[in-house]
């Protein structure tokens, strides 16, 4: 087959607590074409001292785009004054960096009339920009599998609103083929890749947000959830979301290097389309056709540190 490479996204969450400028060095040193950004990140790096301007030009000189922004979590009814307000900050990061997409959940169950509503309303002002509106599902969340993200999307109606599959609740969640069915392919818009513990914490949301594993290196069947996406005619964005603490303690720019390898040999190992090196999108390649591998080297063990967000 073909030679293909693959446009990924290093996400917010991964080398979540290093500073803006080394995170963007250590993202286009590794190969990654588009960078993710959290409100957190956003007002560090405000604290740190860099400005809008000196953050685009940064990243258009390094050949980076930000592509995600995350995360809105008000949209859905019954949130607080502080997310309420991230909110704000988030579309105001979507009006100035013109992403790809702006992610939304939503932490506590809510009724579907209003979860709906709410969605719709975060699709028509990420239209506004340019972006699409991705609705993740979070297992110990309030819309915890993907057929409750997709009755979320459907009765909001607006064809700007999609779903977001990560790779580890996809796994924690128990998500199958048949889950996936009633979705319509092109309604599956990012995919984000990590993988889980092989055992399963006591405790998913700090498993989630503390002991993630690269790509191909757990219990996550990451290759098999590709699988199944492609066979479903998904073409989505790729995206990295490694959120680990081991990981947080080494040199950023080795977590990078790692982090996109193992992307992508997972990636290949599904024989999931990329974009062909000589630029024209061609077909899936057949299941049978074979592309090498590579996982990068086991990361150190250290103290972990805590993460800057979710």
């Amino acid at each position: 087959m073909s030679p293909v490479s693959y446009e990924l996204t290093l996400s917010a969450q991964t080398l979540r607590a290093v500073p803006f400028g080394t995170r963007v060095g250590a993202a286009a040193e590794a190969g990654f074409r588009g960078l993710g950004l959290s409100v957190e990140q956003y007002r560090d790096a405000l604290e740190a001292g860099w400005t809008d301007r000196r953050m685009v030009d940064l990243l258009a000189a390094r050949g980076l785009r930000v592509t995600e922004i995350e995360l809105l979590t008000a949209w859905g009814g019954g949130a607080g004054r502080g997310a309420r307000e991230d909110d704000a900050v988030a579309e105001r990061l979507v009006e100035l960096f013109r992403p790809e997409r702006v992610h939304a959940t939503v932490f506590a169950a809510r009724p579907l009339d209003e979860l709906a509503a709410g969605f719709a309303g975060v699709c028509r002002k990420a239209a506004a920009s340019g972006a699409r509106a991705a609705l993740e599902f979070l297992p110990y969340a309030g819309i915890p599998t993907i057929g409750a993200a997709w009755e979320v999307v459907a009765a909001a109606g607006d064809a700007n609103g999609g779903i977001l599959v990560d790779c580890w609740h996809w796994a924690r969640s128990g998500a199958t083929a048949a889950d996936l069915a009633p979705v319509p392919a092109e309604r599956i818009i990012a995919v984000q890749l990590a993988d889980a513990l092989r055992t399963p914490l006591r405790d998913p949301r700090y498993e989630a947000r503390h002991h993630r594993l690269l790509p191909g290196e757990g219990g996550g069947h990451v290759a098999g959830m590709l699988d199944t996406l492609r066979a479903h005619g998904v073409r989505a964005s790729l995206a990295a979301e490694v959120v680990s603490d081991m990981l947080d303690v080494q040199d950023p720019r080795l977590t990078a290097r790692q982090v996109h390898r193992a992307c992508v040999g997972v990636l290949e190992e599904a024989c999931f389309p990329g974009l062909p090196v000589d630029g024209v999108r061609s077909a899936a390649p057949a299941a049978g056709d074979q592309a090498p591998t590579g996982l990068p080297p086991a990361f150190p063990h250290g103290r972990p540190r805590m993460p800057g967000a979710l």
